[in-house]
């Protein structure tokens, strides 16, 4: 498993990739391919963890966006994952006047641009490169190569068409929470009001419905006290 921590902004540009390679140490034949710009790193397990995420934030995302944002805070959004919430990244950002933003948990699907419209062509993509390799006669695919591979495959995922696409549809940019919430599926049940709370705690209907333990008794009042506080 290998890791590519890629970033986009929502004018349609990208960033160079972090690549993370699932070893102890970093081979240089699995670089022959050339990637100016590009990262790399190692993690046992080829996922990122917090080192990798603070070295990303060094070594690529600020240096590569520090001139464009003319000294003016710069917003990154990221996903949930704890590395990227460590006292030592938080720190870096508030040194380097970076607005750390966190999306809430599992809801990159719907909110992360890269996932909404990005990342689907760039399978795709690579996925072509990929059985070409395989037509040409080369039956195991390695380390080695894997920029050949993904290299054109970001260049025809990370369109500036797409990339806008991704922060459009999330309600990013231009900002419209609308975008998501029209999409979420609507609840079962209907409305909550007065008179459905006291149906709801009038009790069973026949005694076979009756449970097999107490229930507390609620007033509607109390109920929909609770779906206020809840609502705000």
């Amino acid at each position: 498993m290998v890791t590519a921590i890629e970033c986009i902004s929502a004018d349609g540009r990208y960033l160079n990739p972090l690549i993370i390679w699932p070893a102890t140490t970093h081979r240089s034949n699995w670089t022959t391919f050339p990637t100016p710009g590009w990262q790399y790193a190692c993690t046992v397990t080829g996922y990122t963890d917090s080192y990798v995420s603070l070295q990303w934030l060094k070594r690529i995302f600020d240096p590569e966006t520090k001139e464009r944002a003319n000294n003016k805070p710069r917003v990154l959004i990221c996903d949930g994952f704890g590395t990227h919430e460590t006292l030592e990244i938080l720190e870096y950002c508030f040194a380097n006047n970076i607005v750390l933003c966190r999306l809430p948990s599992h809801t990159s699907h719907k909110l992360q641009p890269c996932d909404v419209a990005v990342f689907a062509p760039l399978k795709a993509a690579y996925r072509e490169q990929v059985e070409r390799l395989e037509r040409g006669g080369v039956n195991s695919i390695g380390k080695e190569h894997f920029t050949s591979l993904f290299s054109p495959a970001r260049v025809k995922a990370f369109t500036a068409k797409n990339i806008k696409a991704g922060f459009a549809a999330s309600g990013l940019f231009p900002f419209n929470p609308d975008r998501v919430l029209n999409s979420m599926p609507k609840p079962a049940i209907g409305p909550f009001t007065a008179s459905t709370a006291n149906k709801a705690i009038i009790g069973p209907s026949s005694p076979e419905q009756i449970p097999p333990t107490p229930v507390t008794p609620v007033s509607a009042e109390g109920l929909m006290s609770l779906q206020n506080l809840i609502i705000e």
